[in-house]
């Protein structure tokens, strides 16, 4: 079973990981506002201190470019975007295979 919906990846290094996830928090409350917006899945590495990753769904990868380019500038999301100190990777991904 495929979908058509968007997976936007974000891996990232933070300095201060309980501040991060204050942040964080924050921030997904206002992305999920967001046109075309279906779910975020947050996670924090279990052998690398201080990586984060994000996987983000998205209805159509326009709302996954516009929500990236709305991110920029929103309040609300300005916290997480500075306690990240490194993105590893940022891409987004459509879904081949689901079981």
């Amino acid at each position: 079973m495929t979908t058509n919906s968007i997976l936007e990846l974000a891996v990232c290094i933070v300095a201060d990981k309980p501040a991060a996830a204050e942040a964080r928090n924050r921030a997904m409350q206002a992305v999920s506002r967001y046109p075309g917006f279906v779910s975020w899945r947050a996670a924090g590495s279990c052998e690398t201190q201080g990586m984060v990753a994000d996987l983000v769904e998205w209805e159509t990868l326009d709302a996954a470019k516009s929500a990236g380019e709305r991110v920029r500038v929103d309040p609300e999301f300005a916290p997480y975007m500075a306690a990240i100190s490194t993105v590893m990777l940022m891409q987004h991904f459509t879904i081949d295979q689901q079981i």
